[in-house]
């Protein structure tokens, strides 16, 4: 399912999918008209295999068949894995290989988040060397974040017709070629422009990402792959300020873009050798090898690019303003990562103007959220396997209530994380507003990044589960682009006026104001409790707009 952002599909498959014993799949059967149900009958197939069969209905909703139909070929979808231990098949590679596509795919996240955190410790120096001032060098930042918004636009129709490799291939090192330009730069406007097609063109890598995972890991297998895969993405704009303020004060600003190419090129040869996850390009090149006639598909080129990058571009925005599950969730995800991106700012005022720390030392303060990332992943998961998908004595996993009776799994069930991260995210902002002065010890607002970054993991993996379990495949991935055009747009604005926020009216009342914005937040997990269910049925992308209603229903 390329469309999704990076970490999306391994959440989307491995929160979506838990073993059933085979006396309760009867039962499933029969409450196949619940929407409650919907996404549990799904189990049989991948989330690769929904989404096509979603896409394949969307393509012929809108296109029109070919002129010329070929009869004589095989669909590529009717070709299949000669047996269960197929050695082709993704899910049969052994673990080594496994591992090093996981990682690999993880290094790419990182490196490219890297680039966002590693440029911003570089403009005090930027500022002084081309006669600019901070907003202006901010920018940097800005236009790479747009780049990271819109470029997962072009990921799904390239992933779709091409495979995941070649994008990965293509992808990292031509952004690295833009990154370099920006090093090599002597004016601003240079700078901006390069900074945004570094990112747009790097994004795409990591927006498949999420689907390489998905090809290779089956859903019991992936919990310790999906906690590493996805804290690459996360770790990469905490990690940048540690390394990057010690590179910009003894190196250089040029030297921050030459770290993340050394990040890059230590990376590229695993890039080169990963192999081919994605199935239909797997079978493609088999029917080469033995001769299969493929069926040519009932529509052109032009018009699946077309239904993709509706479905990845102007889909997402009618469902940013048309569905209040996307909207409210999206606002609030972005805003938390808006306030992360704001803190590269924030930091330095903090640290390096009332603590008067180095440059590099300053850096160090982002361990806090880097500890707290950690720790909000591994409640996640100890969430996930000792109380939504609980394994009983009778073999049964899921949820019981207090009678013992099985509960069926929705959305709103799986709230419960996104609550305590609601609760820890004001807790963190006033707590570091208020102990950031002279009187109290550094360790203190140091210490205050840590109920942030939990806070931003669980509130994270949760809206992209809920997300997940509200809608088909198809509507996932325009839910889930939606999010991620929210978070980055949110991103790119937040830096450009922290540093005026926090000199002028202090770091009290400026880490407040964003305190005072999550605390209004805290009632969006028990409002979506309380009425998600009667949302979810109203929405015309959700699983009740796919089931058809029997006539007392529609009374």
């Amino acid at each position: 399912m390329s469309v999704h952002g990076s970490i999306y599909e391994s959440v989307d498959e491995s929160v979506r999918s838990y073993d059933k014993p085979s006396d309760e799949k009867p039962q499933l059967e029969q409450e196949s008209s619940s929407p409650e149900s919907q996404p549990e009958l799904q189990l049989q197939k991948t989330q690769t295999e929904l989404f096509e069969e979603d896409l394949s209905r969307e393509l012929s909703r809108h296109s029109v068949a070919a002129s010329h139909h070929d009869d004589d070929g095989i669909p590529i979808q009717a070709m299949e894995w000669d047996s269960a231990t197929d050695p082709e098949n993704p899910l049969n590679w052994p673990k080594w290989k496994k591992w090093g596509t996981t990682m690999t795919v993880a290094g790419i996240c990182l490196v490219v988040t890297l680039g966002s955190s590693l440029f911003v410790c570089g403009v005090p120096e930027l500022m002084v060397e081309m006669h600019i001032s901070e907003t202006l060098g901010l920018a940097g930042l800005t236009f790479y974040l747009l780049g990271l918004a819109f470029g997962p636009a072009i990921a799904a129709p390239l992933s779709e017709v091409f495979g995941r490799k070649i994008v990965y291939v293509i992808s990292l090192p031509l952004s690295m070629l833009f990154t370099m330009g920006v090093g090599l730069s002597s004016h601003i406007r240079e700078i901006l422009v390069l900074r945004f097609f570094a990112g747009l063109i790097a994004s795409p890598a990591m927006a498949i990402a999420g689907g390489t995972i998905t090809d290779i890991w089956l859903p019991q297998d992936q919990g310790l792959a999906m906690v590493s895969f996805c804290l690459a993405p996360l770790a990469g704009p905490v990690v940048g300020p540690v390394i990057g303020g010690y590179v910009a004060e003894r190196k250089g600003w040029k030297w921050t873009l030459w770290v993340n190419l050394m990040f890059a090129g230590v990376l590229l040869p695993f890039v080169l050798v990963v192999p081919e996850t994605y199935k239909q390009i797997i079978m493609r090149k088999r029917a080469k090898k033995r001769s299969i006639k493929i069926q040519k598909p009932p529509y052109t080129f032009g018009q699946f690019m077309m239904i993709l990058l509706f479905i990845t571009l102007l889909k997402p925005m009618q469902m940013l303003v048309v569905e209040p599950i996307v909207m409210v969730f999206s606002v609030y995800i972005a805003f938390v990562f808006a306030v992360l991106f704001g803190f590269f700012e924030a930091y330095p005022v903090i640290f390096r103007g009332t603590y008067r720390m180095e440059l590099g030392n300053s850096g160090l303060s982002f361990l806090g959220i880097g500890l707290g990332l950690v720790l909000g992943s591994i409640t996640f998961v100890a969430l996930d396997r000792y109380v939504f998908f609980k394994r009983w004595p009778d073999g049964y996993v899921g949820m019981r209530d207090k009678d013992g009776k099985n509960l069926p799994p929705t959305p709103e069930s799986r709230l419960l994380a996104c609550k305590i991260g609601a609760v820890a995210m004001p807790i963190s902002l006033f707590w570091l507003g208020w102990t950031a002065r002279r009187s109290v010890h550094w360790m203190a607002p140091i210490a205050a990044g840590v109920p942030f970054g939990f806070g931003l993991v669980l509130i994270f993996f949760t809206v992209i589960t809920y997300f997940a379990m509200s809608y088909p495949p198809l509507n996932v991935a325009s839910a889930l682009a939606a999010n991620n055009l929210a978070r980055y747009v949110l991103a790119c604005v937040f830096p450009l006026f922290t540093v005026q926020m926090y000199e002028n009216i202090g770091n009290g009342w400026a880490s407040s104001i964003f305190g005072f914005v999550a605390l209004a937040m805290v009632p969006v997990p028990w409002i979506f409790e309380k009425y998600g269910k009667q949302l979810r049925s109203r929405s015309r992308f959700g699983f009740d707009a796919q089931t058809p209603k029997t006539d007392e229903e529609k009374k």
